[in-house]
């Protein structure tokens, strides 16, 4: 459902010359006629609202509101909003229809007159901050006191139960396990030293288990060689398996050969699609893709030369490719995640279906109990945010990651400060918590000393419900500094009102 016309809310009073009463009755109309569309796109997708679990029920119906208010262009009519010191509709997230309808009863009242039928339509019984608030503790844990944000840092076997301690002591409040690094023995040292650690604080922690996903990496058939080098405007070849490397020889003699560990991507990998090595280290182009053999010329890259390296991630932002949900490695670490987790992330999450799949897998170990989030870090993945958060909230227990790393390789980083803002307004709307993840203080984590940048990225942080910090040689600092930035930000900022408290330095006279 999209409009095109949009001409009822688009022009000011100033270009028509209007009168008072005419301008208000129009943004009347306008506002009622928003109202309107949000409720006939909820009755339009009823279906969908059908599986909903009932602890999302009104958040459900709310993402259907603002899915419909923002397929509108609706800036004219918030500029003309604001000129009347009313809401412009910046801050709806929440409560779709309520806020309209509150500021529809505004208008009436500056004309002067009582409160029309009209305005008293369909609204919700709707306390998004607080449902909101309800939905992060049953997915993290209570908030610690003084800090809405929660705090969630990625630990290894390398991470001994002192450490981990430390880290909860400083402000840890979810442990994040990668099952993309170490094995089941190492997984349930972590698992042992976080009981323990959370006995011996008498703090909480949740503990994540981030399933690797269809993760592409790359995968080298000459590992007694010296890796190969490439720079721009060189060519290499990938490959579905090792025995195509006789052919490989013959038609392309030298070039470097690269296997992908998903080798059925190759298949479906087409001419001019791109092809993204090491989070955008180097980007190449498919020059041709035949006998399973893909053709790559290197397009831009991140050095003068690039090692081709194994185990490297491999992105296909252009391409359409038949991954499953869960691989076979996701479904055996499952059988043990089940068991130990408190969330579940499903990586790379592209499709309605995929999160069908993972909660059908997670009712097969009777652990439909557990917390489902959402990784969103592919360009399919992103466009199908609503289709997927509908989905998962027929779960209980849900929430969204914004995975910037592959988002920004996927879908550029000129796309990606757009894209993080509107999945944290799709969380928000859909009454569900986010994490804002990838190089949150990393430069701090990893010397001991911020950046100027990152400090305003974490400042920015604040907005989502998590934030995740990955490892370093200083994380307990990286972790006290982010627990003092979020707390002093807390005071300032919510999602995106500003929070007007006494400023120190508004008064002239001291």
């Amino acid at each position: 459902m999209t409009h095109d016309d949009t001409s009822s809310l688009q022009h000011s009073p100033a270009d028509a010359g209007e009168s008072e009463g005419a301008f208000l009755l129009r943004l009347i109309a306008a506002v009622r006629e928003l109202r309107a569309e949000a409720v006939a796109f909820e009755q339009a997708h009823a279906r969908t609202l059908e599986g909903v679990h009932p602890e999302h029920a009104l958040g459900a119906r709310n993402l259907l509101h603002y899915l419909a208010v923002r397929q509108r262009d609706i800036r004219d009519l918030q500029r003309d909003l604001a000129t009347l010191g009313l809401s412009s509709l910046g801050r709806m997230e929440r409560s779709v229809l309520e806020t309209l309808a509150r500021v529809e009863h505004a208008l009436h009242c500056l004309r002067g007159e009582p409160e029309r039928p009209s305005v008293r339509g369909p609204v919700l019984d709707l306390d998004g901050e607080r449902l909101l608030g309800r939905h992060t503790d049953a997915l993290f844990g209570p908030a610690p006191e003084g800090r809405c944000t929660r705090i969630m840092v990625t630990l290894g076997s390398e991470d001994d139960r002192d450490r981990i301690e430390a880290l909860l002591n400083h402000g840890m409040n979810v442990a994040r396990i990668n099952c993309a690094k170490g094995e089941r023995r190492d997984w349930q040292l972590v698992v042992e030293r976080i009981r323990q650690a959370r006995e011996r604080t008498e703090l909480g922690c949740s503990v994540l288990f981030d399933l690797s996903g269809p993760n592409p990496r790359t995968v080298r058939f000459d590992a007694d060689k010296k890796p190969a080098v490439v720079a721009l405007g060189d060519r290499f070849v990938l490959m579905r398996e090792p025995t195509d490397a006789g052919q490989a020889r013959t038609e392309y003699g030298k070039l470097p050969l690269l296997g992908c560990s998903l080798p059925a991507v190759i298949a479906h990998v087409k001419a001019g699609e791109r092809v993204l090595y090491d989070d955008g280290k180097l980007e190449g182009k498919v020059l041709t893709n035949e006998r399973g053999l893909a053709l790559i010329e290197v397009v831009r890259t991140h050095k003068a030369e690039v090692k081709l390296r194994e185990q490297k991630g491999l992105n296909f932002p252009d391409s359409q490719l038949p991954l499953p949900a869960l691989t076979d490695k996701d479904l055996s670490d499952l059988d043990f995640v089940a068991a130990h987790a408190d969330l579940v992330g499903l990586s790379f999450v592209r499709s309605a279906s995929d999160v069908e799949v993972v909660r059908q897998e997670l009712a097969r170990r009777a652990a439909a109990h557990l917390g489902l989030l959402l990784k969103i870090e592919t360009t399919r993945g992103f466009s199908d945010l609503p289709a997927l958060l509908l989905t998962a909230m027929r779960h209980e227990r849900v929430g969204v990651m914004v995975a910037r790393g592959d988002m920004a390789v996927e879908l550029g980083y000129v796309r990606l400060a757009e894209a993080q803002e509107e999945v944290l307004w799709l969380g928000e709307a859909a009454l569900v918590p986010v994490v804002w993840a990838t190089q949150v203080l990393e430069s701090l984590t990893k010397t001991g000393v911020p950046s100027r940048a990152e400090v305003t990225d974490a400042a920015m942080s604040g907005r989502a419900e998590c934030v995740m910090l990955n490892r370093g040689d200083h994380i307990n600092e990286a972790v006290a500094f982010l627990d003092r930035v979020l707390r002093l930000m807390q005071a300032h900022q919510n999602k995106k009102r500003s929070l007007l408290r006494r400023l120190s330095i508004s008064d002239l006279d001291e």
